[in-house]
């Protein structure tokens, strides 16, 4: 489901199964009952995030910041000042709070003040989701035990 696979076919296959048949069954079922249709959208945009970030997080990186500390320790005290980058005074919650709020309004042009009702849609869409695989799940294993058993 939500996590890359090491073969880009088994990852697409896992992304029809887990993410977008699962939607568009939603929706139809939406449709049906007279409700707006929203996953395959929702879906999308998942997958347009995981697209933008999977070169980043398939790959494995090393970084060294030799040269920084090296730089930081000749810095004048007040050079230190001016040129802040010592990153152990950074407050990492809330700058992961504050940098997601900026993928969203920036990278996918949502309005923020849909920020809560988003989180509780998203909740509810995961729990949606978990039920509906449980359900595929079932349904492929009778399906399988009633053609091979």
């Amino acid at each position: 489901g939500g996590s890359y696979k090491e073969s880009a076919l088994l990852n697409t296959i896992c992304q029809l199964i887990f993410h977008s048949l699962p939607a568009y069954m939603m929706d139809s079922m939406a449709y049906l009952m007279g409700k707006k249709p929203v996953m395959v959208r929702v879906v999308e945009k998942m997958h347009k995030a995981q697209k933008a970030i999977e070169y980043f997080a398939t790959n494995e990186w090393k970084w060294s910041n030799d040269n920084v500390e090296k730089l930081n320790k000749e810095l004048t005290e007040v050079d230190r000042r001016t040129f802040n980058f010592d990153l152990s005074d950074l407050n990492w919650p809330d700058f992961i709070a504050v940098y997601v709020k900026g993928t969203r309004q920036f990278v996918f042009k949502e309005d923020l003040s849909t920020l809560d009702e988003a989180r509780k849609h998203t909740d509810k869409m995961f729990w949606v989701e978990k039920c509906l695989q449980i359900v595929l799940f079932i349904v492929f294993g009778k399906l399988f035990a009633w053609l091979f058993c």
